[in-house]
């Protein structure tokens, strides 16, 4: 009877603390394919930035049934970075918080802040934006510059890497 208590106790211990159930959900792909560069006079480079033709949306939400019921202010933030596929070192990307989404399940005040204004994304993680308890469809803008003619005619890619963290 000790054995199956100890064992009861140890699955039950390990359910406990699997609880830590935040999630970033991205809807929305960002490509500045269809932007239209002109230049007028050879030798002249391209328009200095290009703010992506979509915005994506970003959902933070908790996977974990006891903590939607019993910690629904559960403070996050979000850090960004880059992980680069085939980039030019010219080229920079800037992200932007453009929105506060909405609430899910309610439609209370949303609890969002910072991140509002474009903030360059390298390949190291950096602070973007923080909320409280369940936030979905942020809206986010993203920017490139360093962008010239002399790059060639190739296409470049990067993965820009969303990650939550709780208890800002």
């Amino acid at each position: 009877m000790a054995k199956f208590q100890l064992i009861a106790g140890l699955i039950l211990l390990g359910f406990c603390a699997a609880a830590q159930g935040l999630k970033v959900e991205v809807e929305g792909n960002v490509n500045f394919m269809g932007q239209a560069f002109t230049i007028s006079e050879a030798g002249e480079n391209i328009s200095s930035s290009s703010t992506s033709e979509t915005a994506i949306y970003v959902s933070v939400s908790s996977n974990d049934y006891w903590d939607k019921k019993k910690n629904k202010n559960k403070k996050w933030q979000v850090v960004v970075h880059k992980s680069d596929i085939n980039w030019h070192n010219n080229l920079l990307l800037e992200i932007q918080r453009s929105g506060s989404g909405q609430n899910a399940g309610n439609n209370g005040r949303v609890n969002i802040s910072d991140g509002n204004s474009f903030q360059e994304v390298t390949n190291t993680p950096n602070y973007f934006f923080k909320g409280k308890d369940e936030i979905v469809y942020i809206p986010i803008d993203v920017k490139l510059l360093g962008a010239s003619l002399t790059m060639g005619a190739k296409q470049f890619e990067t993965n820009i890497v969303l990650t939550v963290y709780d208890d800002w």
